[in-house]
C-alpha cells in the first residue's frame, strides 16, 4: 500500500530529512549544506509510505513567482515504481488546495530527470545551470482552472 502524508512530526521530518541524505549526499556526492537550508522551515514537506515505510519524499514552498517544487527524491531500492511522479502530483494538488490563486509552479530539475518533470507537463525555460555541481534545468508548468 503506497500512501502520502505532509510530515508534520519530529520524526517525520528525521525520515524525509534520511531520504534527502541517502539520495542527494550520498548518492550524488552534495554538500550537506547544500542540501539543507533555512527554507526547509518554510517548506511543505511529504513522505510517501510504502507499506508504511518511507520511500520517496518532496517539499513545495509559495515564492514571489509561484510555487516552487522541490527536493523530490525516491530511494534507490523504491525507484522504477513511479513514486516520483505520485509525489509531484501530490504536491501540485496540496499545492493548489493552499493556495488556489497560484497558478505557475516551477523547478530546478537535474537534467537527468527532465522526461519525469516533462510528462507531468512541466517545461524547460532558459539556459541548463549548475547547482550543487549537477546540470540543472529550469522548468515550468502553468495550470489554468
Amino acid at each position: 500500500m503506497v500512501e502520502i502524508i505532509q510530515a508534520k512530526s519530529l520524526e517525520e521530518i528525521h525520515q524525509v530529512f534520511d531520504i534527502r541524505i541517502k539520495v542527494f549526499v550520498v548518492e550524488q556526492a552534495c554538500l550537506p549544506s547544500e542540501e539543507f537550508d533555512e527554507l526547509d522551515a518554510q517548506a511543505q514537506h511529504y513522505l510517501l509510505l510504502e507499506d508504511g515505510k518511507p520511500a520517496a519524499t518532496g517539499r513545495f514552498r509559495k515564492t514571489e513567482k509561484g510555487i516552487k517544487v522541490e527536493r523530490i527524491a525516491t530511494l534507490a531500492d523504491a525507484r522504477g515504481k513511479g513514486f516520483a511522479s505520485q509525489m509531484v502530483r501530490h504536491i501540485l494538488q496540496e499545492a493548489r488546495n493552499t493556495y488556489p490563486e497560484c497558478t505557475y509552479f516551477y523547478l530546478h530539475s537535474q537534467q537527468t530527470v527532465m522526461p519525469l518533470y516533462a510528462s507531468l507537463g512541466f517545461v524547460p525555460y532558459g539556459e541548463t545551470f549548475i547547482e550543487a555541481d549537477i546540470v540543472h534545468q529550469a522548468m515550468a508548468l502553468i495550470i489554468s482552472d
